[in-house]
């Protein structure tokens, strides 16, 4: 610190730039400002436009979604994301309707249709609408807007803008009864200002009650759903249990779900036929056992009798051997007897022929 301090600093700063450059002249464009002005669009909601213009320059402005309500621009509400999940939950159950029936045309992206009323004009573009089929006019593959009257439309609500609110709960109703549309569903996530509209036989709304909980559509045969699954949004894998939405939602997956308890009930019918033809198989082979068994153990007894019966008969064998030696010994006994006493008598003979020879010398002696 000590030598620092004995380091002279000059009063005067140091130029940067060199003194030869000091009168060097250039003409050097000058730069825009790094950070520009706020240039965020401004909607213009409120302006008076003709319809041509409206048709020009605002029917597909590229920052704001206008309507035209009799000359006066309007701007639909900004959704949240929240009403962005219900509105997905409930396009995906209406597409399902329509793929099964194949009864009509769904159309979105704020594809708009023009409203001739009794004392004004407006254009409007609904959030959700349905073509049918038997409707004269529909909507080709190019069109950026709907020459006709949609059957039906939808309007998810947001409650970011209370202009926007009332034009879809108060306004559009009365427009769209007016114009002929069939059925007009509001639907709001917040719960308080859901409504569902059918066009009675004197061309006014009336609301369509819901009995058990369950809103059905005339305009599209077989749709209906829960009111509070608007709210909870079940996963259409748990629809298909549900005898109201069966009808026509995953068509496809419930045949594959039929077939495969089609499969389980055969695997089922044919696992259980197995074990059945197992437990005849089973029950015939104890019953050959035990039939075996039974020959085993007569044969057994056959045996053990024969064994007793060659017992017995050795027995009598060897008794039979015995007496027959015995006899057999008497009789050589007996024999042998006989053949002393033939000796014998032999004998006597031998010398009775002696002594009659001994006789007979003595007399012939005389």
């Amino acid at each position: 610190m000590e030598a620092l301090q004995h380091i002279s600093v000059p009063k005067k700063p140091i130029p940067l730039i060199p003194k030869f450059l000091h009168n060097f002249k250039a003409d050097i464009p000058a730069l825009p400002p790094l950070i520009r002005e706020d240039i965020t669009p401004r909607s213009e909601a409120g302006l008076m436009v003709s319809e041509e213009v409206y048709w020009k320059n605002y029917y597909e402005h590229p920052d704001f979604s206008y309507e035209w309500n009799n000359g006066i621009l309007e701007v639909k509400a900004v959704g949240d994301f929240a009403s962005y999940v219900q509105s997905d939950w409930f396009i995906t159950i209406i597409k399902e309707n329509i793929k099964t029936t194949k009864i009509g045309t769904l159309v979105g992206l704020d594809i708009g249709f023009k409203l001739v009323l009794p004392n004004k004009t407006s254009i409007r573009k609904p959030d959700l609408a349905v073509i049918l089929n038997s409707n004269p006019v529909q909507i080709e593959p190019d069109d950026c807007t709907y020459k006709g009257c949609f059957d039906m439309c939808i309007e998810f609500l947001s409650d970011s803008d209370k202009k926007g609110l009332e034009n879809d709960t108060v306004v559009k109703k009365i427009e769209y009864s007016q114009a002929g549309v069939k059925e007009y569903f509001i639907l709001d996530r917040n719960k308080k200002e859901s409504a569902f509209y059918r066009l009675n036989s004197r061309g006014r709304y009336e609301k369509i009650k819901p009995r058990n909980g369950i809103i059905e559509s005339q305009v599209l045969p077989g749709f209906k759903f829960r009111v509070k699954d608007l709210y909870s949004k079940p996963p259409l894998e748990e629809l298909v249990k549900d005898d109201v939405y069966q009808p026509y939602v995953l068509k496809s997956y419930q045949e594959q779900l039929q077939k495969a308890e089609k499969e389980r009930i055969r695997a089922d019918k044919a696992d259980k036929a197995i074990k059945t033809e197992r437990k005849k198989a089973e029950k015939a082979i104890k019953a050959e056992r035990k039939k075996a068994e039974a020959e085993r153990k007569k044969a057994e007894a056959e045996r053990k009798k024969a064994e007793a019966e060659r017992k017995k008969a050795e027995k009598a064998i060897k008794a039979e051997r015995k007496k027959t030696e015995t006899e057999r010994k008497r009789a050589k006994k007996a024999e042998n007897a006989i053949e002393t006493e033939r000796q014998r008598a032999l004998k006597a003979e031998n010398e009775a022929k002696k002594l009659a020879e001994k006789l007979q010398a003595i007399l012939a002696s005389k």
